[in-house]
């Protein structure tokens, strides 16, 4: 029998905006994997470093998703109360993970090999383009159900829902090993 394939879904965007990724992919989702989904909301910056300096149960998750705005110089994700450049994620927090940064304009080189090199990442997914709250819902619908529960491997899930829904949701999502 094959290891259930677990996601850690990491809320970041301020709750005032009303707009919560989380619970949409996890309400989504927990219909055909019902134990595989996993949400933790942060509030803060320093509340986001603590929960990845503490590692808490990160080893159990096969994909990180990490739902913010991308800062306006492309370099950094905006968090409640705060922006996290990629130098200032803990060390090897996401080794051997695969993470994607559901957060406007995050595809760039700058910021995701700092990313990959300082966290350990082996695989990040991003869009390259801003991106509309409703296409980053439906197109990571679309990823996560063909990687957790049609066994795609992250890069065939991408490449499938970037085929299925082209012309349809903007983004530009891309794919970095």
């Amino acid at each position: 029998m094959t290891k259930s394939k677990k996601l850690l879904i990491i809320e970041c965007i301020p709750r005032s905006e009303k707009l919560d990724e989380s619970l949409i992919l996890s309400n989504f989702l927990e219909m055909t994997e019902p134990d595989a989904i996993y949400t933790h909301t942060i509030s803060s910056k320093s509340q986001m470093l603590n929960y990845l300096k503490s590692k808490r149960d990160l080893h159990k998750f096969d994909f990180v998703h990490i739902s913010a705005h991308g800062g306006d110089d492309n370099e950094s994700i905006d968090l409640p109360q705060g922006s996290l450049r990629p130098e200032e994620f803990p060390e090897s927090c996401f080794s051997r993970q695969t993470v994607a940064l559901s957060a406007c304009s995050m595809s760039r080189t700058e910021f995701v090999s700092e990313f990959m090199d300082t966290t350990g990442a082996s695989r990040v997914i991003a869009p390259l383009n801003d991106v509309e709250f409703i296409d980053a819902a439906v197109w990571f619908i679309n990823f996560y159900y063909l990687l957790l529960h049609h066994d795609f491997t992250p890069k065939g899930a991408l490449d499938r829902t970037n085929w299925i829904l082209k012309g349809k949701v903007k983004g530009g999502f891309q794919f970095w090993t």
